[in-house]
């Protein structure tokens, strides 16, 4: 993965999302990487207002403190920072960057070196926000379902109306984003076929414990801030079937790290955007297909 950088283009960019998206718009950079012998990459750097703890100017900051002594260094530091995965380490070379910018170096520094290519086709899921009536031409393999906003009759009687309008065949996920109490989640798993519900994305209110959770239900739940907040979280809990990552979120090394720690402990991955550019979607495409 040697180069050696001749410049980093930052470009500004601001877009209106549609209604039913947790923020109006989306507002990021896009990293313009030059290599000496003339290849190039884009990255992004957008960290998501409400769920990213830093913002723009202190992401762009960080980056400019990250590459101030040289292009030598600046390398150096990239090249380790990916080939160690110690995202968070006391010996983490890039310890000091927001998980944001540290994506946009990371994402950028890889591409560099891994020219890529073509974005193959992989597996996606729809999401359905909440409050949301199903679209036509919604249903297909999996649909990502955000439920928690309603009270749990109000879910009991929506999820069952998808039950009814999709296919046997469309699994979801339901994501509740720390909505209920255990009690609370084990009434909505037993209204719910096991077979048409591939896991609930975190389900229990902060600072629940998750020790009792096979024992209420056989709906697998899946873990996305918990891996922020606790880099020590224990991928051996009973029911837990995933792990849903975000590389925007976390950086690009640790998503890494979290990929490998659940493939060691038979969980499943997946990639998950946080609003960012198709370029960064493209991106996601391909590490999905390369890791």
């Amino acid at each position: 993965m040697a180069a050696t950088l001749r410049r980093i283009e930052a470009l500004h960019y601001r877009v209106a999302l549609r209604p039913g998206a947790p923020v109006g718009e989306r507002e990021g950079v896009l990293l313009d990487w030059h290599a000496a012998d003339g290849r190039r990459a884009i990255s992004e750097i957008s960290p998501l207002p409400g769920f990213s703890d830093e913002d723009l100017a202190a992401c762009l900051d960080a980056c400019r403190r990250c590459l101030a002594d040289g292009a030598e260094a600046a390398e150096a530091r990239l090249a380790a920072a990916l080939a160690g995965r110690s995202a968070g380490g006391a010996d983490d070379p890039l310890g000091a960057l927001p998980p944001a910018a540290r994506f946009g170096l990371e994402a950028g520094w890889l591409q560099l070196g891994q020219p890529p290519g073509p974005t193959p086709t992989v597996a996606t899921c729809r999401l359905l926000p909440a409050g949301e009536a199903l679209p036509e031409g919604a249903a297909g393999a999996c649909l990502k379902v955000k439920v928690g906003r309603d009270s749990v009759a109000a879910d009991q009687r929506r999820l069952a109306r998808l039950q009814a309008e999709l296919p046997a065949t469309t699994r979801l996920r339901l994501d509740a984003n720390r909505s209920w109490t255990p009690e609370q989640a084990a009434r909505i798993c037993d209204s719910l076929d096991p077979r048409r519900v591939a896991f609930v994305e975190e389900p229990l209110l902060p600072g629940a414990s998750y020790a009792g959770w096979a024992a209420r239900t056989a709906i697998p739940f899946a873990w996305d801030e918990t891996l922020r907040e606790h880099p020590d979280a224990d991928l051996a809990t009973p029911g837990l079937g995933a792990v849903v990552l975000k590389p925007m979120l976390s950086g690009l090394a640790r998503t890494r790290a979290w990929l490998d720690a659940a493939r060691a402990s038979g969980r499943a991955a997946v990639l998950s955007a946080a609003f960012e550019s198709n370029l960064t979607l493209d991106l996601y495409a391909r590490l999905t297909a390369h890791w």
